[in-house]
């Protein structure tokens, strides 16, 4: 992958993790499409997140597969902190986008709000830093 495609990736990251920060900034539905959307939202953010660990490790040299295997890469590489709420991160993404149970989706939007959505922005800012 070229550096400008690794910039295009930034880029299409950016603009999710934005979209997700005005779901997480919105006052919560009645109907509860606002959890819906953030899920959504975070599902999509989560996965254009761990392709951009994967070109970053692929430009270091470092040839990773699987998503749980390019949080640990990543992390042991330094370009990410706090690898369990990575992998708890993956694992909640992993939960959301297979099922769908209310109570769930009411306790892994609140992981997004109060946790994995601050933790995604200042991974992504302090990586675009470096890499834009």
């Amino acid at each position: 992958m070229s550096q400008q495609q690794v910039v295009e990736n930034f880029n299409r990251l950016k603009k999710a993790l934005d979209a997700l920060g005005v779901m997480v900034k919105k006052p919560m539905d009645v109907d509860r499409s606002n959890i819906d959307a953030t899920i959504q939202r975070f599902e999509f953010s989560v996965e254009l997140f761990w392709k951009a660990l994967k070109y970053l490790l692929a430009e270091k040299g470092t040839e990773v597969r699987y998503p749980r295997d390019v949080l640990q890469e990543a992390y042991a590489g330094k370009l990410i902190d706090q690898e369990s709420r990575w992998l708890a991160m993956l694992k909640d993404r992993n939960l959301t986008s297979h099922t769908y149970n209310e109570e769930l989706a009411d306790d892994i939007y609140a992981h997004i709000v109060n946790d994995y959505y601050p933790l995604l922005r200042q991974t992504f800012d302090q990586l675009y830093s470096i890499f834009k």
